[in-house]
This record gives structure tokens, C-alpha cells and sequence, in this order.
């Protein structure tokens, strides 16, 4: 994988999308996606070819894609084809008809292989995961199991939406046949489902829509397990006039939307899992991920965007990581989830100093609330955005804060308290300057949280040093106290 922009262009059953990530790194981030439902795989079952018309708007399609990414100067450019492609009798005429389009080589994925990827893009965008992934498009359904950063078993099954309306069968009774002969999702039952593809997505939310859930946000949404199967059963019954009166589903996906209903229903039923997290992340991401070096790899996504946005971010030379190993010892005992929000907290830091004075704190909070980053559920979103708000205002009113306070709990607002306030202290006994803080150590104990400062840095300590620290000791429930050493 080469340094600069890449991209990809994803043919699937039944949209293309190019898709142009920002550089080739551990947190995927789109600078541009673009999406054209072509409808593929429609009546592939019936003809055994791709759908005529489709065929045509896919390939003007590609070739615009083609265009606007060598314009946006990528380094790399992949074409990557899937179900319908892989299945119809003219698809390898179809993909020599792309490379005479493009003058670049299409790549026809597997069935094997597009689970595997999609798998990858979940733990992508997920780093723990435990429990199966399932990847709905218009014609085919991909099953993988996972585990922490393994990759379990998978199964690709001819059953996508778009299929399973020209199938001329009854599509419940095709769908639970070809669920029912998967032998190995027995051994992941109860465990966590994660879905990924565009109707999945729509299904997602719709649930927001119809619970009223404040944060729009896909990637990393959960849902009981019960509360999804009702819905699913609902909507897979609905006919499409009733769901055009429905708010938040697409016209787009208004055809397929039942079906993708049916098919998570038929899942939950043969999971029963606890519940299931949606994924923004899949196939692209899965494919962007396999490229990447080993070090990479490596990284947790949400730190890698915090560390590679947050750059872009800071006014001063004060490295995060200063910050981060000053406030470790008013942290003791904190958990995994924990640390990874606080550095991530301290690369983030700095994000709305170039705002005006009185509108930082909420800027602050409402961009972390909003951002493109991997590797965070919505609880974790909400604690880092409550985190950015008290680094800038110890006094921001509650109704400013009202998605994050409704997403997370009393221990979460606890810890975003704490830290947001330390990073505040952080930076008004440094100036932004690196080295003063190795100096001056912070100390906690059961009673007290205390300020440990060389006598020849007395004068370091500015007017408002106390209130910052008074602050700090505050959220800690402590007492505060200045010892000069």
C-alpha cells in the first residue's frame, strides 16, 4: 500500500461505489463516496446474465469513477467485482469490457474470499469482536465467524434481496433452507451479530427513527437482540405501500428492505444472539485493511485517528504523550477501555483552539460527538465528546449536552469529568510548551490530589492554577493541595 490517496470501486450485485480514502492507514478515511444502484444481480436467476440495463449504467458509472480518482490523484486504484459478477455467464465479458473502459485489470472476489474480506473490515472497524458476521448485498449473504482478531469459519449463501425477487420461490422458505444448512453458526449461538451492507444499514435507521435515538450514527449501533428480531418480523410482513408512509427508509431501499428484514430475522432466530452491533465497515474496508503492513495492522483504529487527525489539530510542540504519562498517576486503576479513551483524549486535545472563546467547548464536543472514527462504540463516542467539553468549559449547561448524557452513564460522565478537567490543568501549567510537565507531578491519594512543584518553579504556577486543580480534585471527589518540594 502506497502512501497518498487510494481508492476503490466496489461492483457489487446491485450498487457501484467508489469509495477515496485520505492516506493508507489503521483508520480508514473517506474523502470521497459516491454510490449508483445498477441492480446487477436483478433476475440473475431467472437469465443466468447480468441485468441489461444495469450493465449499461454500471459501466458509464465506472468509468466516471475511473476518471474522478485519477483527477483526485490516487496512488492505487482497485476494482473489485462480487456476487453477481462472479456468478453470471457474461461477467468475465463484462469485467474485459471495464478494462477496455478503464485500462485497469478488475478483480472478481470469491465467495470465500468476500466473506473473509468482509470479516476483516469488521475487525477493522471493531477490534474486539466475538460472535458472526453477516454481510447482506443485493445477491449473496456472507457469513463469517469471528473472534477477537481471528477469522472463523465462513459460508457464502445465493441469497441476496435482489435474487430472491426473481427467484419465483417462496423467499422465507429459501432463506431458512439455505441458514438452516450452515452446520458451524451453531457453535457461535449467543454471541454478538454484526451486520454490514447497505439494507442492514436502512434497517438501522429505522430503528433510531422509531426509538428516537439521538446520535445518527451507524457504525458501532446496538440493539437487543429482541427488540431487532421484533422489528425485522414487522417490517418483512409490511407491504411497500405501508413502508413508503414509514420515516426514515429510503425510496431506494424500499424494495429490498422487507427481504433484508426477513433474512436478519431468519439469522436472530438461528443465533438467538444478545445483540447485535452494526458495522459501517466491510468488504472496502476489509480489502483496504489486508494491504496495509503488519505494523499498521498493529495499531488500535481509534487511536491511529486520533494520532493522525489530531496533528493536524494541535497549535503547540506539547507532545500528547506527555500529557498522557503526567496524568497516569491520577489514574490508577483505570480499565483497558479507559486508557485507550484517555490518549485518545489527549491527542485530541487541542481540536478547537481556532474557535471562538465561547463556542469551543460545545464545537469541541459536538465534533468528537461526530467523527469519522473507528474503534469506539456510541457509549465510548459520548464519554470522548463529555471529555472535550470539560477540557474547555467547566460550567457548559447540561441541555448542551443532551445526546451524550442520554448515551452514557453516571461512571462514563464521572470519568469525562476527570479527565476533561486534568487535560485543562494540563495546559494551563504548561503553555503548550513540552518539558515543564515532566517536572511537576501530579499525586493522588485516598484523601487528596496533590500538586508537587520545585520550589524553583514557584513563579511557574499561574492566578488560575488553583481553580484548575481545584477543579480536578473536584471531579475526583478529593481535596486539593499545592506542596512545594
Amino acid at each position: 500500500m502506497q502512501s497518498g490517496r487510494v481508492a476503490i470501486i466496489d461492483i457489487g450485485s446491485n450498487s457501484i461505489r467508489l469509495v477515496v480514502y485520505a492516506r493508507a492507514n489503521r483508520a480508514p478515511l473517506p474523502v470521497f463516496n459516491e454510490k449508483v444502484l445498477c441492480g446487477l444481480a436483478r433476475e440473475l436467476d431467472v437469465t443466468g446474465r447480468l441485468y441489461a440495463p444495469g450493465v449499461e449504467m454500471a459501466l458509464a458509472n465506472i468509468e466516471r469513477f475511473a476518471v474522478l480518482a485519477r483527477n483526485m490523484k490516487v496512488t492505487r486504484l482497485d476494482l473489485l467485482a462480487t456476487a453477481a459478477v462472479r456468478d453470471a455467464a457474461d461477467g468475465t465479458d463484462f469485467v474485459q469490457r471495464i478494462e477496455t473502459l478503464t485500462g485497469i485489470p478488475t478483480r472478481i472476489i470469491s465467495g470465500e474470499e468476500e466473506a473473509r474480506l468482509s470479516g476483516m473490515g469488521v475487525m477493522c472497524g471493531i477490534p474486539t469482536v466475538d460472535g458472526v458476521m453477516g454481510d447482506l448485498g443485493g445477491g449473496s449473504l456472507e457469513l463469517v465467524g469471528l473472534s477477537g482478531s481471528e477469522l472463523g469459519p465462513s459460508t457464502t449463501l445465493p441469497i441476496g434481496p435482489l435474487r430472491l425477487l426473481t427467484a419465483g420461490r417462496d423467499p422465507r422458505r429459501a432463506v431458512e433452507q439455505a441458514i438452516a444448512g450452515v452446520g458451524w453458526l451453531e457453535r457461535f449461538r449467543g454471541r454478538t451479530f454484526y451486520p454490514v451492507g447497505g439494507a442492514w444499514r436502512a434497517f438501522a435507521r429505522l430503528h433510531m427513527e422509531k426509538t428516537d435515538y439521538p446520535l445518527h450514527i451507524i457504525h458501532q449501533y446496538a440493539i437487543a437482540a429482541d427488540q431487532a428480531r421484533e422489528l425485522a418480523h414487522i417490517i418483512a410482513n409490511q407491504s411497500l405501500k405501508s413502508l413508503e408512509k414509514t420515516a426514515g427508509v429510503s425510496k431506494r431501499r424500499l424494495e429490498s428492505l422487507p427481504l433484508a428484514a426477513l433474512a436478519l430475522e431468519c439469522l436472530l432466530v438461528a443465533l438467538k444472539p444478545k445483540q447485535i452491533v452494526f458495522s459501517a465497515f466491510g468488504l472496502r474496508e476489509g480489502y483496504f485493511f489486508s494491504q496495509l503492513p503488519d505494523a499498521e495492522k498493529a495499531r488500535h483504529p481509534l487511536i491511529a485517528f486520533a494520532e493522525d487527525e489530531g496533528a493536524s489539530w494541535r497549535r503547540f510542540a506539547l507532545s500528547p504523550v506527555e500529557i498522557f504519562n503526567w496524568l497516569t498517576p491520577i489514574f490508577a486503576g483505570e480499565s483497558t477501555s479507559e486508557r485507550i479513551l484517555r490518549l485518545a483524549a489527549c491527542h485530541l486535545s487541542d481540536i478547537a483552539w481556532d474557535d471562538h472563546p465561547d463556542y469551543r467547548a460545545i464545537m469541541a464536543y459536538e465534533r468528537v460527538l461526530q467523527l469519522p472514527a473507528p474503534g469506539m462504540d456510541h457509549r465510548q463516542r459520548a464519554t470522548l465528546a463529555l471529555t472535550m467539553a470539560w477540557r474547555y468549559d467547566s460550567s457548559i449547561k447540561d441541555r448542551a449536552l443532551a445526546t451524550a448524557l442520554t448515551i452514557t452513564d453516571g461512571d462514563a460522565q464521572r470519568f469525562a469529568r476527570r479527565l476533561g478537567t486534568s487535560l485543562r490543568l494540563a495546559y494551563n501549567l504548561s503553555g503548550g510548551a513540552p518539558g515543564l510537565l515532566s517536572q511537576i507531578a501530579l499525586r493522588r491519594s485516598e484523601k487528596v490530589i496533590e500538586l508537587l512543584v520545585p520550589a524553583a518553579l514557584r513563579n511557574q504556577l499561574g492566578d488560575v492554577t488553583g481553580r484548575r486543580l481545584a477543579a480536578v480534585a473536584s471531579a475526583f471527589d478529593l481535596r486539593h493541595d499545592v506542596v512545594f518540594v
